[in-house]
């Protein structure tokens, strides 16, 4: 069963993608190259300084190549903030 069945945040959050017309598969949104929210980018960047600085790169953030966790994580932030420049929140 795929997890929009299973979780009522996520299917809600699926519908409101499409419904607005947001690529919400990160897959898709690097191969139609759509870029990341300037938001996204800025959270992201926060978020690789934060944990070198003080977790010693725990996380291990990585940008700029294919499948790096800060790409994805930048696509992941890039829906919500999408969502949420239409004030569209899940409840």
């Amino acid at each position: 069963m795929p997890i929009s069945e299973k979780d009522p945040k996520v299917s809600e959050l699926w519908n409101q993608c499409e419904k607005y017309g947001i690529v919400s598969d990160i897959n898709k949104r690097w191969e139609e190259g759509i870029p990341h929210h300037l938001e996204a980018k800025r959270i992201y960047s926060l978020l690789e300084e934060s944990d070198w600085a003080f977790g010693g790169d725990y996380f291990c953030w990585k940008s700029g190549g294919d499948g790096d966790n800060g790409e994805s994580l930048m696509y992941m932030l890039s829906v919500l903030l999408e969502l949420k420049d239409k004030h569209i929140t899940s409840k």
